[in-house]
C-alpha cells in the first residue's frame, strides 16, 4: 500500500459515492487507474465493502459511543446489537466492542447496554446532542431509507426505487451528504500487502493535531472527526506493521494531555438497520 491507496481510502471516508473521476482529482489519477486501485484493495481484504451512517440528530435523539475492554465473542458482539436503541457495533481484532447507540437518553441507555452485556464500559463519548437540521422533505427519507441497506446503490437505481427523477435525486443527494445528514464510509479490513496496517485511532484527551502529526508522520495520519464532550480526535492511520502500531501509539500515550489511545482494528461491523428504517418510516409516515 502506497501514499496514493491510502490517501484514495481517506478520499472514500470524505465521500464514498463520489465517481472515479472525482477520486482520482484527490490523488492525482485517472479513472481507470483509481478502478484499479479499488479493486486491488478489496481483493487484499483492505475495503470490505461500505456502510451509511446518519447523523441522529435527524430523529431528534444524541449520538452515544461507547467502549468496552476483554475479549468478546462474535455471538455476544450480536447480542449488543440487540438492546434498544443499538445503531451498530464494531467488534474489534482484538475482541474489544465499540457501540454507538441513538438514544433519546443516554444515562438510560447506557444502562441498559451494560445490563445486557453484563459489564462496565471502559469510556465513552457523547457527541453534539440533537444537532438542528432544517426539515427533511419526504423525498430526503425516501433517499435515506433506500441507502440503509446498500449504500453503494447505483444511481439508476436509487431514481427507480424512489420514483424520482435524477435531477430531483442528485439536489437532494448532494444536500444530505453537504450538510452531513448522511456519510457513506469504507468498511475496512486492517492489514495491507507487505504487512502495512490501516487503522483506525481514537485519541481522548485535549491534545494539539500538530503534535498527533508529528509523532504519526503527516503523511500517514488523516484527521477524520472530533468530539468535546469528552475530547476526542479521530484518526485514519497507516503504519509498516504491528509493531510499528504498537510503538507510536505507546509513545503516542505519553504525550501531554493524552488520556488514553484506543486502536480501532475492526474485525467486523454490525449495523441494526432494521432499528435505523424504523426510526425513518416514522418520519415518512408523519
Amino acid at each position: 500500500m502506497d501514499i496514493k491507496d491510502f490517501r484514495l481510502i481517506a478520499a472514500l471516508h470524505e465521500n464514498a459515492r463520489q465517481s472515479y473521476r472525482s477520486l482520482g482529482r484527490h490523488i492525482s489519477l485517472s479513472s481507470p487507474a483509481v478502478c484499479d486501485r479499488l479493486r486491488r484493495l478489496q481483493r487484499l481484504g483492505i475495503l470490505k465493502g461500505f456502510w451509511l451512517l446518519i447523523d441522529p440528530g435527524i430523529f431528534g435523539r444524541d449520538n452515544l459511543l461507547v467502549f468496552f475492554r476483554r475479549e468478546w465473542t462474535r455471538k455476544e458482539a450480536l447480542r449488543a446489537l440487540t438492546v434498544p436503541e443499538v445503531a451498530w457495533v464494531a467488534w474489534k481484532m482484538n475482541g474489544w466492542l465499540t457501540v454507538q447507540l441513538w438514544p433519546r437518553d443516554p444515562k438510560q441507555a447506557l444502562r441498559a447496554l451494560t445490563g445486557a452485556l453484563g459489564a462496565r464500559e471502559f469510556g465513552k463519548t457523547l457527541g453534539d446532542s440533537r444537532r438542528y437540521h432544517k426539515h427533511l422533505a419526504t423525498i430526503d427519507w425516501q433517499i435515506i431509507d433506500a441507502l440503509i441497506d446498500d449504500p453503494k446503490l447505483p444511481f439508476k437505481q436509487l431514481c427507480q426505487s424512489t420514483g424520482l427523477s435524477p435531477k430531483t435525486v442528485r439536489k437532494h443527494l448532494e444536500m444530505l451528504m453537504e450538510e452531513e445528514i448522511i456519510y457513506i464510509l469504507p468498511r475496512l479490513g486492517p492489514l495491507a500487502d507487505s504487512g502495512e496496517v490501516v487503522y483506525h485511532l481514537a485519541v481522548f484527551g485535549p491534545v494539539s493535531i500538530s503534535d498527533l502529526y508529528q509523532l504519526m508522520g503527516s503523511d500517514d495520519t488523516i484527521l477524520l472527526n472530533v468530539t468535546q464532550n469528552p475530547p476526542v480526535q479521530y484518526l485514519l492511520c497507516r503504519s509498516s506493521s504491528l509493531t510499528d502500531v504498537t510503538t507510536k501509539t505507546h509513545a503516542l500515550s505519553n504525550l501531554p494531555g493524552v488520556k488514553s489511545v484506543v486502536v480501532d482494528l475492526n474485525r467486523e461491523i454490525f449495523v441494526n438497520t432494521s432499528f435505523i428504517h424504523s426510526l425513518v418510516c416514522e418520519n415518512i409516515s408523519y
